[in-house]
């Protein structure tokens, strides 16, 4: 995804950890590589393009599904991630619904409400059309359940409160 040849993609890690701006975690060549500080992190992210931020996420997204199907099925957020901030708006919706059922499924009812909410902020952009309602309803028909049951059932959606009856 670096677009670079191996022996300069190691010769650049290398730098970068000798310099300890990133940390490598395990054995190479099944290392990882991390950041020392977010910040750090941030900061190279928000210096790329945008256009290239978004060919990177592609780059990502296209390696986590034909390689690491294994991914896919336990984290389905972080193909949604890599699909939306790539542009790939549609495809990404199915995994936010997949991994906002998935939360849900194991009790990890406010992750599951971000990752609804996320699909729902995201469909919001598509064109007015029944495919975009159906889209809509699968996300909020996932999310009702688990606002019920972290806010109960006379939360509104918006209002930050819960109302109570007289």
């Amino acid at each position: 995804m670096a677009g670079l040849p191996k022996q300069k993609l190691d010769e650049a890690l290398s730098q970068l950890v000798r310099s300890e701006l990133v940390f490598c975690q395990g054995e190479i060549p099944q290392a990882s590589y991390v950041f020392k500080h977010v910040l750090l992190r941030d900061a190279a992210y928000d210096g790329l393009l945008k256009s290239r931020r978004a060919r990177l996420h592609a780059a990502i997204a296209g390696a986590l599904e034909q390689r690491f199907p294994e991914i896919m099925e336990a984290q389905p957020e972080t193909l949604a991630h890599h699909l939306t901030e790539a542009g790939l708006t549609r495809k990404a919706i199915g995994y936010w619904l997949r991994a906002g059922k998935k939360a849900a499924a194991r009790s990890a009812n406010l992750e599951a409400i971000a990752h609804l909410r996320r699909g729902i902020e995201v469909v919001s952009h598509f064109p007015d059309d029944s495919d975009r309602d159906r889209i809509e309803l699968d996300l909020q028909v996932a999310l009702g359940p688990c606002l019920i049951t972290t806010a109960g059932p006379s939360f509104e959606p918006g209002c930050g409160e819960l109302r109570t009856f007289s």
